[in-house]
C-alpha cells in the first residue's frame, strides 16, 4: 500500500454508502453550520471567535480530548471478538484496494466502526488544528483587514461556518456510533433496510 493510501484511510468513512449517512456526514453538519452563522450574524454584540474565552478556545479544548475516547473505541470494536459485528451490515458498501484492485465491497458492523471512529479521530485533529491556526493568523488578518470592518467580518463568519461544520460532523457521527455501539449491533439483523 502506498503512503497517500495510508494517510487517507481514516478517512475511508467518507467512502461507505448505505442508508442515511448523507445526513451525518454532510447534510445535517451543513444545515447546522449555516443556522450557527446566521445565529452569530444577528448577535447584537457579535461572538468571540478567537483568543482567551472564545469559540476556538473551548472548541480546542473538546477536540483535544476526544481523539483518546474514539481511540479507545477503536481498540474495543477491535478487541470484542464474534457476535454481531462480524455479520454483513445490510446496504452497505465501501470502497476498498486490496492486491492493486479496488472495488466496492459489503462490510461488516466491525469495518463500519472501525471506519467511523478512526474518520472521528481524524476529524478531531482537524478541528483542533482549524482552531489553533485560526487563533494564529488573527493578527494578519487583522493588519490585512484593517481599513475592511465589512471584509473581516465576512472572513469571521466563514471561520464560523467551517469550524461549526466540522464541530457539528463530529457531534452527529459520534451519535451515530454510540447508536450502532450501545443498540444496533445488539438487534438481531434482519433484512429491514436499516444500516
Amino acid at each position: 500500500m502506498s503512503f497517500l493510501y495510508q494517510l487517507a484511510r481514516p478517512f475511508a468513512y467518507l467512502s461507505v454508502q448505505g442508508p442515511s449517512l448523507g445526513v451525518y456526514r454532510i447534510w445535517g453538519p451543513l444545515a447546522l453550520a449555516g443556522l450557527s452563522v446566521v445565529i452569530v450574524w444577528l448577535l447584537p454584540s457579535g461572538l468571540n471567535t478567537v483568543g482567551s474565552d472564545s469559540l476556538s478556545s473551548y472548541l480546542a479544548q473538546l477536540f483535544a480530548t476526544l481523539p483518546g475516547f474514539y481511540i479507545a473505541a477503536l481498540a474495543a470494536i477491535v478487541a470484542f471478538q464474534g457476535g454481531d459485528l462480524d455479520k454483513d451490515m445490510p446496504h452497505t458498501t465501501a470502497i476498498i484496494t486490496a492486491n492493486r484492485d479496488t472495488s466496492r465491497v459489503g462490510i461488516t458492523f466491525r469495518v463500519f466502526l472501525c471506519y467511523l471512529f478512526s474518520y472521528l479521530t481524524a476529524l478531531s485533529f482537524i478541528g483542533f488544528g482549524i482552531c489553533v491556526i485560526g487563533s494564529l493568523l488573527v493578527p494578519s488578518v487583522e493588519t490585512e483587514l484593517a481599513g475592511s470592518p465589512e471584509a473581516y467580518g465576512w472572513v469571521e463568519l466563514g471561520f464560523v461556518f467551517i469550524v461549526a461544520f466540522v464541530t457539528f460532523a463530529v457531534i452527529l457521527c459520534t451519535i451515530q456510533g454510540l447508536y450502532f455501539l450501545a443498540e444496533r449491533v445488539h438487534q438481531t439483523l434482519l433484512d429491514d433496510g436499516e444500516g
